[in-house]
């Protein structure tokens, strides 16, 4: 392999120098051009006709083959070195980004180089030229991020603002030691973020601050130094001088030396947020979220009278400001990156889940990613360990109840998610749960496979205490066929498929043999199978709710996943005649079979 590598710099070399007679760099000269000679196994020099813009030298790109060359694309410097944060695609040390991810190339043959060194040229010329000078606003959070300095002990701030609100707004924001700074809407939605991920939150690092919004991206010349050209800022959204001071009061009065606040821009792709603090420090004694800088307060500086504007100009600007690393972890980034078109609908539907089995439980994760936020858990029973192989959770939750257990999983890995309730009976014996689920659920999913239970759903419904879909869901023996009934409101059709004991009339899937062993306690048994003949059915049954939630349904919805022939003769079984003969051949199955 590394005879190999070294062919290939060989072989590199000998085009560039053909093409474009180009020399290689000695490693000692690297220094002097301020290219780290540890990240690259060779490194060439290929003059330009493009005169630097600063001190009209002739251009030279610099070709910096990686050692993994050429299964990674060379790196390509400018010396004299464009400057960095005034020309747009240009990193540290006068790197250029020249291609971006979306391009692909064939590592089997080097000439694809050649192509980039025709790009880079280009390039030089047109942000040299400024008509690139619009992709600072495309490439927003890669120039923001060049534009201050970070120690390894500084924590990426955490926003969950709602990026569809285009308003300057008061936020609320967390300074805590551990996590580092949490931006957040709402103080109900800040609190629940910090107790989801183990935080008590208190006064002491509890405060409120400032959202502004922009309607363009500035470029990084234009971006601010003090909180005095913040305060222009506001002057000139707001049109008056006032509405402003007692904007920036909310960062002024802030309860830290060093406030935060968060910069919503708009660009091309969408809005993004970044993140601001004051680094002189602005030495109050805590007035967070007072909206009346006129009534000024003893401790910023000032007797009990009115602070005159232009102390507050004065003050403003005499108080630094710089970029912080922020992250967005709000759901309509981390769940589809602004692109999830389900999300406004899902968002806004509680789910109540009886059963958080095998099914149940592992239903949990998919319906969060698909944008469902608020849940009624219900189940009876506590995780054990024979449980692990095919449920959610793993052997740290074995002995808790399986809802509370499940609360505790998902609110800690999704920590926007609300679980309303997490009952620990079986929920037809617990009021709170029962109220809860036929008042705040806008569907519930029954995934017991218990007919008593089912039998009190439809009591409910029957009585008129119950008014939103059921979407019923189990497998099969061996997990041969899973299957989801989408109940619509006011019936229980879903009953139609069992016999008055719960047996089911018309099954995918027949054995002439016994599908369940017992255990080792007096009249338990199981059934086996594992977690990856479930996992289609769990997608089918995600896809379903997701569906039902966006679009509604008329009349019912019946659809099975059936497993492979190969994992139906494994188990001993065959597929079943009658069943084929009502609703259609299954063959080879591995496909969803919508009955309804």
């Amino acid at each position: 392999m590394p005879n190999e590598r070294a062919n290939s710099i060989d072989a590199l070399g000998q085009l560039l120098f053909t093409r474009y007679s180009a020399k290689r760099i000695p490693e000692k000269d690297l220094q002097g051009l301020g290219i780290p000679s540890s990240l690259y196994a060779a490194n060439w020099r290929i003059r330009t006709d493009i005169k630097h813009p600063e001190d009209g030298k002739t251009i030279q790109l610099i070709v910096a083959a990686r050692p993994s060359f050429p299964f990674s694309v060379p790196h390509i410097y400018t010396h004299p070195e464009l400057e960095i944060l005034k020309y747009p695609h240009v990193e540290e040390r006068g790197k250029l980004c020249v291609w971006g991810d979306e391009v692909s190339f064939d590592p089997q043959d080097i000439t694809y180089v050649e192509h980039l060194i025709k790009d880079s040229h280009s390039l030089i010329e047109e942000t040299i030229s400024g008509n690139l000078d619009d992709d600072f606003s495309v490439g927003l959070l890669s120039y923001w991020s060049r534009s201050f300095k970070t120690s390894s002990k500084e924590k990426k701030a955490t926003s969950l603002c709602n990026i569809r609100n285009l308003t300057t707004r008061k936020i609320h924001v967390a300074y805590e030691s551990n996590k580092g700074t949490v931006f957040a809407d709402t103080e109900k939605q800040l609190k629940s973020w910090l107790t989801n991920i183990g935080i008590k939150s208190n006064q002491k690092f509890c405060s409120t601050t400032l959202l502004i919004n922009l309607s363009e991206a500035w470029k990084p010349s234009e971006y601010p130094t003090n909180l005095g050209e913040i305060l222009s800022i506001l002057e000139s959204q707001y049109g008056d001088p006032v509405q402003a001071a007692e904007a920036i009061t909310i960062v002024l009065g802030s309860s830290r030396r060093y406030p935060a606040f968060l910069i919503q821009t708009n660009t091309p792709n969408g809005a993004v947020i970044t993140a601001m603090n004051c680094v002189g420090g602005i030495g109050t004694r805590g007035h967070a979220g007072l909206l009346n800088l006129y009534e000024a307060k003893i401790g910023n500086g000032f007797r009990d009278s009115i602070i005159p504007q232009r102390f507050l100009n004065t003050r403003c600007i005499q108080l630094g400001v710089r970029g912080i690393d922020i992250e967005r972890r709000d759901p309509s980034w981390v769940l589809g990156r602004d692109s999830n078109s389900f999300l406004s609908t899902t968002s806004g539907t509680t789910i109540g889940i009886i059963g958080l089995g095998s099914v149940g439980s592992s239903l949990l994760p998919l319906l969060i990613k698909a944008g469902f936020t608020r849940f009624v858990l219900c189940d009876g029973e506590p995780l054990e360990a024979a449980n692990v192989g095919r449920h959610l959770l793993g052997m740290s939750y074995v002995g808790v109840n399986k809802a509370e257990a499940c609360k505790r999983h998902i609110e800690r890995d999704y920590p926007w998610v609300e679980v309303l309730h997490a009952g620990s009976q079986e929920w037809f014996e617990d009021d709170t749960t029962i109220d809860l689920l036929t008042t705040e659920c806008d569907l519930m999913i029954s995934a017991t496979a218990e007919w008593a239970s089912d039998k009190a759903i439809q009591e409910r419904i029957e009585s008129g205490k119950l008014k939103c879909c059921v979407v019923f869901c189990f497998t099969e023996a061996h997990a041969v066929a899973t299957h989801c009934y989408i109940n619509k409101a006011g019936s229980f059709s879903y009953g139609s498929l069992f016999d008055n004991t719960g047996d089911l009339l018309e099954s995918c899937a027949k054995f002439e043999h016994r599908t369940t062993k017992p255990t080792h306690f007096c009249g338990g048994i199981f059934q086996p199978y594992g977690g990856i003949e479930l996992s289609f059915g769990h997608s089918m049954i995600a896809e379903a709710v997701t569906e039902l939630a966006c679009e509604g349904i008329q009349t019912d919805s019946y659809r099975v996943w059936v497993g492979s022939r190969k994992l139906l003769l494994s188990a001993g079984g065959e597929w079943s005649h009658s069943w084929e003969q009502k609703y259609g051949e299954i063959d080879d199955g591995s496909k969803v079979l919508k009955v309804l």
